[in-house]
């Protein structure tokens, strides 16, 4: 029960069009092959998420509360959504770090805020 394999490994358009599991399966280990090949380069160039730190998440409730403000209140100052506000102070690895949203924080509070 031996299956003959073709005599030459390239083919012609012809040739693939009549075996397509063929074709199908050196497709397929290409993209897989280029797939891996992207991938170790993606993790050896890619950059670690920055989360907000414990730190800069206490730091902006507490001078909010100073101010006798609510996260809806500081939100409209910095002109960013209330949900925004309550993500970077929950902080602890839950919000990725967004350097913008911090500072206008920070000017609005008139506080410094430690980037942990």
């Amino acid at each position: 029960m031996s299956k003959s394999k073709p005599a030459s490994t390239v083919g012609s358009y012809k040739d693939a069009a009549s075996s397509p599991t063929t074709f199908a399966k050196n497709s397929a280990s290409a993209i897989v092959a280029a797939t891996t090949s992207a991938s170790k380069n993606d993790d050896d160039n890619a950059k670690k998420t920055k989360y907000v730190a414990k730190a800069t998440s206490d730091a902006i409730r507490t001078a909010r509360c100073e101010k006798k403000l609510t996260q809806k209140e500081l939100a409209q100052k910095c002109n960013m959504d209330a949900s925004i506000v309550g993500d970077i102070e929950r902080g602890g690895g839950n919000c990725v770090y967004n350097a913008t949203h911090v500072n206008k924080i920070q000017s609005v509070l008139g506080v410094k805020i430690p980037r942990a």
